[in-house]
């Protein structure tokens, strides 16, 4: 059978059926889980923006389209709904003719389903979504009380990335539906090689390459990625950077093993994102053979993209920090991508008072996405009394994506702002890391040069650091990163701790291998691993060693030594042996 031209027939289309029949469960799944939430309010939101003629026909049979399944769910629900409850539902189609047919369905559908009558408050809009969407926005309680599902379904490209940004940012709890059309973005992304490669384009391909660039963005490579990753590039620039999960469901063509189509779900809370995996997974499976796979199969092959990192909101950034060479500190980061094994001091207090739940946990950074905003309020504050602020001691201010091999783009950027909105008051910052040096600090108009930028550092052995810094920036890279800001004038520091004992690294007694490595940095801080952490933490427990006191005399002398040779300002932490209570305002002087 030739599948119809006109969108409204379904004819040989089953991939539209598998759709609204997921779209269905979903919206029921929506409804059910915001009625129970007590805490919200008792008006929530609906937004179809291509929400077409109300009905298709298949096979002579009427069938429900998105806007007629959103109002049967909730006359399905009406008598458990919460009392008082409103639905303000927004149908936006572009075509007269379309929203014409939408409008005289719905009116026949509340005519039969008086239930509905004071659930639900219903808005046709004949208009472009994306010239519209302001106006939508404007009409709801932009607030966290607010629930909001979101379906975006064009035949095309003709939604724009700057409409479905708009969307994300609301505060409200938004669950969003959207069809990313495969076929459209292989075909247009495909003109877009064309044009890369200098070739002339006739006027209707560079129309068409312009609608690309409106419905993907400027931050998604089109042209040297394949499918999958330009799929994934889209969902990380539009969901995940904004803390939503997300899971796709392949739609394919009806008569070829090919994709056409790939059904989005997005939201904030793992836990739906899970549920809509498994109703995607139901889907597959009553798709296929229920004989040949098992559930588990279909959803463990559920693309699945979740967010590197997170946000958080803070109630206070500064504050005087108890750590003997320290000033002030800001940590403007919860958790570290470093996944460090010392064990991780940090890692303990977060676990400590419930702010992660374990490891994995740890490794999923929260940014506080209010740190500018609190910095503006609290530097009038506390700037006179402040020699410096350091970055981080809870936390890495650069760091590093072990799987992209580069610094975590929005950990970099707002540590940057911070860097620089402390140096416009005039106040000096220090940093830490075992991540790497962005360019951007070789700016010296855009940053003081009284920052002073340090590393850590204790071992140059592969085996050590795989066993306790799996995930941080190579070794070998953290240097070279470390000595092109000191090439560049700027003022540099090393931190040699926790520094290790022979028993959890055979090199740890060369400490002159990674001296010589360092000896370009100005300033040196040495201090001993803390046994009983360490064998209280891990689940195979080192044998303390007896002689650990001796071994720490001896590695700091020989640093004492090297750094007085050398020049090089050092300090030798509290706890450790041969410390000395005058080199602790290291970074005052």
């Amino acid at each position: 059978m030739v599948p119809s031209k006109d969108l409204w027939v379904i004819g040989n289309r089953p991939s539209t059926r598998t759709k609204l029949a997921i779209l269905e469960s979903t919206f029921d799944v929506w409804l059910t889980i915001w009625n129970r939430q007590e805490w919200v309010s008792n008006e929530w939101y609906v937004f179809d923006l291509f929400a077409g003629k109300g009905k298709y026909l298949d096979q002579g049979k009427e069938l429900y389209g998105s806007p007629l399944i959103f109002l049967k769910k909730v006359a399905e629900k009406a008598a458990i709904l919460k009392k008082n409850l409103v639905i303000h539902l927004f149908f936006v189609e572009i075509k007269k003719s379309n929203s014409s047919s939408l409008e005289g369905y719905i009116q026949e559908f509340k005519k039969n389903n008086s239930q509905v009558e004071n659930l639900v408050k219903i808005e046709v809009i004949n208009a472009d979504c994306n010239k519209i969407i302001d106006k939508i926005i404007n009409q709801i309680d932009n607030t966290e009380k607010h629930p909001l599902f979101v379906l975006i379904d064009p035949t095309g490209l003709q939604i724009k990335k700057k409409t479905i940004e708009k969307i994300v940012q609301l505060r409200n709890p938004k669950d969003i539906m959207l069809n990313y059309i495969l076929e459209g973005v292989r075909r247009t992304s495909g003109i877009a090689q064309k044009a890369h490669r200098g070739e002339n384009l006739t006027i209707k391909e560079i129309k068409t390459l312009s609608t690309l660039g409106e419905f993907i963005g400027e931050d998604v490579n089109v042209i040297d990625a394949n499918d999958i990753a330009i799929l994934k590039d889209y969902i990380s620039s539009i969901f995940t950077s904004k803390d939503l999960k997300v899971v796709a469901y392949d739609m394919k063509y009806p008569n070829r093993n090919d994709i056409l189509y790939y059904l989005l779900f997005a939201s904030r809370k793992l836990t739906i994102t899970n549920i809509v995996k498994k109703i995607f997974a139901r889907q597959k499976e009553q798709n296929s053979d229920p004989n040949l796979f098992g559930k588990d199969f279909y959803q463990n092959n559920i693309l699945t993209v979740a967010p590197k990192v997170l946000t958080m909101k803070r109630k206070s950034l500064l504050y005087k920090t108890k750590v003997e060479y320290g000033d002030w500190t800001i940590n403007h980061i919860l958790g570290c991508m470093h996944g460090c094994k010392y064990p991780c001091y940090a890692m303990m207090m977060a676990k400590k008072f419930g702010w992660v739940k374990g490891y994995e946990d740890w490794r999923t950074p929260r940014i506080a996405e209010n740190a500018l905003e609190l910095l503006e309020k609290e530097i009038p504050k506390y700037k006179n009394e402040i020699d410096f602020v350091h970055l981080c001691f809870m936390t890495d201010p650069f760091m590093y994506d072990y799987e992209e091999k580069t610094l975590v783009p929005q950990v970099k950027e707002l540590t940057l702002k911070i860097i620089e909105r402390l140096n416009e008051e005039g106040i000096k910052v220090t940093t830490l890391t075992k991540g790497l040096y962005p360019d951007e600090i070789l700016d010296k108009k855009r940053f003081s040069q009284d920052n002073e930028y340090g590393i850590t550092l204790v071992s140059l052995n592969e085996k050590f650091k795989e066993d306790f810094e799996p995930f941080s920036a190579p070794y070998a890279d953290r240097i070279a990163s470390l000595k092109k800001l000191a090439d560049n004038g700027l003022k540099t520091w090393v931190s040699m701790e926790p520094y290790p004992t022979p028993e959890l690294d055979i090199f740890a007694e060369r400490v002159e291998a990674i001296l010589e490595k360092i000896s370009f940095a100005k300033k040196i801080i040495f201090g001993k691993l803390n046994y009983r952490r360490l064998t209280q933490s891990n689940a195979k427990p080192y044998k303390k060693w007896k002689n650990s006191d001796d071994f720490y005399a001896t590695i700091a002398r020989r640093v004492k030594n090297f750094c007085e040779k050398r020049g090089i300002k050092y300090h030798i932490k509290f706890g450790t042996p041969l410390n000395e209570s005058s080199t602790t305002n290291i970074f005052k002087e």
